[in-house]
């Protein structure tokens, strides 16, 4: 069993998306198909933040106004959680048929 380093010797690709004009707003668009090698370089800086009266109340009154699922002021394990599901869905192996 080889280790994976994430972003290192790990071919990635995008699938490009276009998102209907003609109806709400979409975070993600209808893939096309059309597949493109990637490099992804990201970091993770929201473990700085402190979870405090003042993102408390960024959640609240986010929460008026948004999905209070979907903000990004949310309790450390709900992000957490959300994090995780992120990371899992975006960096997921290939299936080889053998």
């Amino acid at each position: 069993l080889s280790k994976i380093k994430l972003g290192s010797n790990m071919p990635t690709k995008a699938e490009l998306t276009i998102r209907k004009s003609d109806c709400e707003p979409q975070l993600i668009g209808e893939p096309t198909g059309e597949l493109y090698d990637v490099i992804l370089y990201f970091g993770i800086i929201d473990i700085l933040q402190d979870y405090d009266i003042s993102k408390k109340l960024e959640h609240a009154y986010k929460s008026f106004q948004y999905d209070p699922t979907s903000i990004s002021a949310v309790d450390p394990k709900q992000y957490s959680r959300r994090f995780k599901d992120f990371v899992y869905k975006a960096f997921q192996e290939d299936k080889v048929d053998i």
